[in-house]
């Protein structure tokens, strides 16, 4: 498996550092990252940072990179997607959702601030194809939209 290499797509629209601090710990892990700063959407937008990886097989690079991160995958994952959801500052506007997509496959998964544990759990195992994912509170599923 070649090298990842993530861009980090920010809403140019919200403070920096939660950014800054993804960046660097994917940097931490010995991954090729960069950041970008989105301009800001006419109309109001919603603010969603989008993480696009730069890996043949997403599964793979998740269970990879997480595993770098932190022990676990899950909990790696999470971590990373809570620094990017973090408020740098009280009153601070925040991202309402972290879009990781694969850029060979197209396929992508939507995290937002209220998934519990099980959403980082699963989202390793998903066969993830170039589908659009999404989870589903009800079910408690990740369900391709």
């Amino acid at each position: 498996m070649s090298r990842p290499e993530i861009e980090i797509f920010w809403p140019a629209s919200l403070p920096s550092e939660p950014a800054a601090a993804g960046e660097d710990m994917l940097r931490g892990a010995g991954i090729e990252t960069s950041c970008l700063l989105r301009p800001v959407r006419r109309g109001g937008v919603s603010e969603t940072v989008v993480v696009l990886v730069s890996s043949a097989v997403l599964e793979p690079f998740l269970r990879t990179l997480f595993q770098r991160v932190a022990d676990e995958a899950a909990s790696g994952l999470k971590a990373f997607v809570g620094r990017l959801l973090e408020r740098p500052a009280e009153g601070a506007p925040t991202p309402d959702g972290v879009v990781i997509e694969s850029s060979p496959t197209g396929a992508r998964f939507r995290f937002t601030a209220d998934l519990p544990d099980a959403a980082y759990e699963q989202v390793v195992g998903v066969d993830a194809g170039d589908k659009r994912w999404a989870w589903d509170h009800r079910l408690a599923l990740w369900t391709p939209g």
